[in-house]
């Protein structure tokens, strides 16, 4: 990777491997650094975040490692990681990618403002608090990354914390339990295994529990983007990440699964085959209703792809 010289706005810089015209270098304490070629008129306020800063019109003058002089002057937006963790290096190398592969080489300012204001929002997640478990996400990635069709469960994957299901396109609905107790049983809300008549609910289950050794929050990332159909929906599996980690992103960083046991112990049941109360045993005044479910007599499924042939989500596990 590039380095900065002692001259302002002097850096040696690496091509971003995909783009002929934007740069990769560091910064002082050898943080990365992006260049982004180009033009915005507009006067657009730079922006300091905890873990970023963007700085737009920077003039800066740029030269390869082969090069003996700086050759290269032009304007960029300067986007520059705060951390010199790891991981957050990788997370930022990753995504800055996929936003400059959306935006190919010569965006309009527009687009660049709008990919830039995506950005700087997942950034700013990681000092929220995580709206779900380590655990509970790790589970839904590795759901991810065994399905046949990772692009479309992506696309299905729930955008709010309200969402009842963690998995929904609209017809159908899938969602993801998981336990690191011996015992199969799992908490629902009364409303997951009590849905309308005309949606197929699938129940994916599994056994997830801490390891010295296995895999990570990330490395499920990293095996789940290549299987995916574009940019757009890499940029929305790395956006999911941060809005649901939020501030535990670090610690999820460090926390490896048993990956193994999660493949051994990994079932679909059918939400029809799994015991729940009876509607009308339950008064109208009574809501929000929660129970533990003891999956362990409960027949799985089969192949879903051939129980449920005309459901596209739940072919795509």
């Amino acid at each position: 990777m590039g380095s900065h010289s002692q001259s302002a706005n002097c850096y040696t810089v690496i091509n971003v491997p995909f783009s002929k015209t934007h740069k990769l270098g560091v910064g002082i304490d050898d943080r990365p650094m992006f260049f982004i070629r180009s033009s915005i008129t507009d006067n657009a306020p730079n922006i300091n975040l905890e873990l970023i800063t963007v700085q737009f019109n920077e003039l800066c003058r740029l030269k390869k490692d082969t090069e003996s002089k700086f050759v290269n002057e032009n304007y960029y937006t300067v986007i520059t990681l705060k951390s010199k963790q790891i991981d957050y290096i990788e997370y930022f190398l990753d995504v800055v990618c996929i936003v400059l592969e959306k935006l190919g080489d010569f965006p309009s300012q527009q687009d660049l403002l709008n990919e830039i204001q995506k950005l700087v929002e997942l950034f700013r997640r990681f000092s929220r608090p995580p709206i779900k478990t380590i655990q509970g996400l790790w589970a839904e990635l590795f759901v991810i990354e065994h399905s046949s069709n990772p692009s479309y469960l992506v696309k299905s994957w729930h955008t709010t914390t309200s969402d009842i299901f963690d998995f929904n396109d609209g017809t159908d609905k899938l969602e993801v339990k998981s336990t690191s107790r011996i015992n199969r049983v799992h908490r629902f809300s009364h409303n997951q295994l009590t849905p309308n008549e005309s949606s197929i609910v699938v129940i994916a289950s599994l056994c997830v529990q801490q390891s010295g050794v296995g895999k990570t929050v990330l490395d499920l990332m990293d095996a789940i983007e290549p299987n995916l159909e574009n940019a757009e929906l890499r940029f929305q599996l790395a956006d999911m990440i941060s809005k649901t980690l939020g501030s535990d992103f670090e610690k999820a960083c460090e926390y490896c699964f048993d990956y193994a046991l999660a493949c051994d112990t990994y079932q679909k049941y059918n939400c029809k085959d799994i015991p729940s109360l009876d509607n009308s045993s339950i008064p109208a005044e009574i809501s929000d209703i929660h129970y533990d479910c003891d999956l362990s007599k409960v027949t799985p499924l089969g192949v879903p792809s051939e129980i449920f042939p005309n459901s596209k989500l739940i072919k795509s596990l």
